[in-house]
C-alpha cells in the first residue's frame, strides 16, 4: 500500500470515529456493556458476598448462643443447687426454732439428729441416726420431734451413730393418759406399726379423737409427750378393760430428722 493510501485510510477511520463519537455511540457501547455485562456480574458477587456474611453471621451468631445457653444452664444449675442448700438450712432452722418450744428446764441437753435409714423390713419397728456416744447419745435417751411428739428410746449406740426403737415397735409399750387425765393404759406396737391401747379401766371414759399423753409411769418416757390420738374403741362390754386403737402423731415416712433428749 502506497503512502498516500495509507493516509486515506487514517484519515477515513478517523474521520468515522470522530462522527461515531460525535453520535455518542461509544458512550451507548459502554452503558450495553456495563448494563449486560459488568452490572449483572458487579451484583451477583456482591449479593454473593452479602449472603456469605450473613451466613457467617448466622454461624458465629448461633455459636455464641449455644455457648450462652451452656452459660446460662451452668448458671441455673449453679443457683438450684445454692436454692436447695439454702431451703435445707431454713428447714433445719425452722426445726430447731420449734425445738425452742420444748421445756429445756427438764433437759440437760437436745441434740438434733438426721435419720440414717430405716429397718427395710420392719419399718415401723427401728431406725438408725448421725449421732452416738461421741455425741452424749445413751441407751434410753428419749427420741421426739417437734411439738413434744414422742417417736422412741434409743436401744443401740456406737461411736457416731444409735438405733431407735420406734413407740410403733411390737416390742415397745408406753404407759398413757388421755389430755383430760380420765383415762389410763398401755400402748404397744405391732409388727404392721399400728398402735394398740390396752388395760384401760371401764369406768373410764374412752372415746375417738381423745389424745393420749405418756403418764411418765413406765419408767422410760417422761411425761407429757404426745403419742397419739384415738381413733376407734374396740372393746366389748364382756372384756376386762377397754381397748383401742390410736394414731400415732408422726408418719415413719417422715421421719428425717429427730431431737434425742439427754436426761439429766
Amino acid at each position: 500500500m502506497s503512502s498516500w493510501r495509507k493516509i486515506i485510510f487514517v484519515f477515513l477511520i478517523a474521520i468515522t470515529l470522530f462522527f461515531l463519537d460525535k453520535a455518542n455511540f461509544f458512550n451507548f457501547s459502554i452503558n450495553l456493556i456495563n448494563r449486560f455485562g459488568v452490572s449483572p456480574i458487579v451484583r451477583s458477587v456482591f449479593y454473593l458476598g452479602e449472603e456469605s456474611g450473613f451466613l457467617f453471621k448466622n454461624i458465629f451468631g448461633v455459636r455464641n448462643l449455644i455457648k450462652e445457653n451452656i452459660f446460662l444452664k451452668n448458671e441455673k444449675d449453679f443457683f438450684r443447687g445454692e436454692y436447695f442448700k439454702i431451703l435445707e438450712l431454713k428447714q433445719e432452722n425452722d426445726f430447731l426454732r420449734k425445738a425452742l418450744s420444748l421445756n429445756q428446764k427438764e433437759f440437760k441437753k437436745i441434740i438434733f439428729a438426721d435419720t440414717l435409714s430405716l429397718d427395710p423390713f420392719q419399718a415401723g419397728d427401728s431406725l438408725l441416726i448421725n449421732k452416738g456416744a461421741k455425741d452424749g447419745v445413751r441407751v434410753g435417751n428419749t427420741i421426739i420431734l417437734s411439738g413434744n411428739i414422742l417417736v422412741g428410746r434409743v436401744k443401740e449406740v456406737a461411736s457416731k451413730e444409735s438405733r431407735v426403737a420406734l413407740i410403733t415397735s411390737a416390742q415397745s409399750k408406753v404407759t398413757v393418759v388421755s389430755e383430760d387425765g380420765g383415762a389410763k393404759g398401755v400402748i404397744t406396737g405391732s409388727a404392721s406399726g399400728a398402735l394398740n391401747l390396752d388395760l384401760v379401766l371401764k369406768e373410764a371414759e374412752l372415746r375417738s379423737g381423745q389424745v393420749l399423753l405418756s403418764s411418765g409411769l413406765d419408767g422410760f418416757f417422761e411425761r407429757g409427750f404426745l403419742v397419739g390420738e384415738v381413733s376407734k374403741v374396740t372393746s366389748n362390754d364382756s372384756a376386762p378393760f377397754k381397748k383401742a386403737l390410736v394414731r400415732p402423731f408422726f408418719n415413719i415416712k417422715d421421719l428425717k430428722q429427730v431431737f434425742v433428749i439427754i436426761s439429766e
